[in-house]
């Protein structure tokens, strides 16, 4: 219990540091959309998966919950044979008839040929459910791995996306600023232009 704390405390904080965000930043922007584009369908992917693992361990629940019931009901019939064997060799004890004794022997035969059954029909049962447990299990820790994936692949996409943002602001304040400058330089050329004493080109 405690190390599966521990566990818990290492993965939260490892989660956190993975997903603090960052600065946005100048990118080429087809790349960035690709790169998006990616991610985005590699979640989409990842969620698919999941619905099949959340599918598979419901039907596995399902049958442990069967396989349950069936062993309980084993245990109420194993209860009944072990009643029934002692009243069998209980008669037993009584009787001197050898036709009679044949067919007890044979009775009590059977009734161990059945303990014996569900003894093993038990142990299957428990084999069964400790492997859909692990089953199920395994499906839970692909289950959470495509969740922390997803996390983080979405903390990238909104990266990408401011970054896309900041390029595009950064790119509009590029094309102001050129036109303002083309703007000064058709000052310029108007000022250079311009002579205003005539009487020097005489």
């Amino acid at each position: 219990m405690r190390k599966s704390l521990l566990f818990l405390m290492v993965l939260v904080l490892s989660t956190g540091t993975i997903f603090a965000q960052t600065s946005p930043e100048a990118v080429d922007i087809p790349s960035a959309q690709a790169e998006i584009d990616a991610l985005t369908e590699e979640n989409s992917a990842m969620s698919d998966e999941n619905s099949q693992y959340e599918s598979e361990n419901t039907t596995l629940r399902n049958e442990i919950e069967a396989m349950e019931g069936l062993k309980r009901n084993i245990f109420v019939t194993q209860g009944k044979i072990s009643s029934q064997a002692g009243e069998l060799y209980s008669i037993m004890q009584s009787v001197n008839d050898a036709d009679m004794k044949a067919r007890l022997n044979s009775q009590i035969s059977t009734n161990r040929s059945q303990r014996y059954a569900l003894e093993q029909k038990n142990q299957e049962l428990n084999a069964q459910i400790k492997l859909h447990n692990l089953s199920v299990e395994k499906n839970i820790r692909y289950i959470n791995r495509n969740i922390v994936q997803t996390k983080k692949n979405n903390t990238r996409i909104a990266h990408l996306n401011a970054s896309i943002s900041y390029t595009r602001d950064e790119g509009a304040g590029m094309d102001e600023s050129i036109q303002k400058s083309q703007t000064i330089q058709s000052e310029v050329d108007n000022l250079v232009n311009q002579n205003p004493a005539t009487s020097a080109r005489e």
